[in-house]
């Protein structure tokens, strides 16, 4: 009786954390919730690897938020830790091999952002003193606000890098 209450436990973690997959094509983002994400080739060049021949590309993967609003993620508590509270999307080339120290994958991950907390103390004279400290509250995307990263891929000649990217649902705050 206790393994098929588990069983539901666990399924029904795993699907809250579930992450929306969109293909990309090459300078086509995919949106969601007003933040789009995509690629860019910047550079392609054939590269020889012992006997055989790939092509070697740099890509660029970006996330601009166009919302009209600031997206922000605060800190929660997972069943799996805090990790990665501020990964906003992760992307994959599905036909990239990995090989000579190259990239399969990259991901986008969303900046700090800090409110001022105000303090009041005493010193040692009993004088009351008050403090100012950053404190973070999470993470953010600004409205206009493009975050993009580099990573090479090498592909089998004669094909372009095939681009998949799970993304990280952010929820609405007012």
């Amino acid at each position: 009786m206790k393994f098929p209450l588990i069983l539901v436990a666990l399924l029904s973690a795993t699907t809250c954390f579930a992450q929306q997959s969109f293909e990309l094509a090459e300078d086509r983002p995919a949106a969601l919730n007003g933040v789009e994400y995509g690629f860019a080739i910047r550079n392609e060049r054939n590269r020889a690897v012992k006997d055989e021949t790939f092509s070697r590309y740099e890509v660029t993967v970006y996330a601009t938020n166009k919302s009209g609003c600031n997206k922000i993620m605060f800190p929660r508590q997972t069943t799996f830790g805090t990790q990665d509270q501020n990964l906003l999307a992760e992307f994959d080339c599905t036909n990239a091999t990995g090989k000579r120290m190259t990239s399969k994958n990259g991901s986008i991950k969303a900046q700090p952002f800090t409110v001022p907390y105000r303090q009041t103390m005493k010193n040692a004279e009993g004088k009351d003193i008050t403090t100012t400290t950053d404190v973070q509250a999470g993470h953010m995307l600004r409205n206009g606000e493009t975050i993009s990263m580099e990573f090479i891929v090498l592909i089998p000649e004669g094909e372009r890098p095939r681009m998949k990217v799970r993304v990280r649902e952010i929820q609405e705050t007012f």
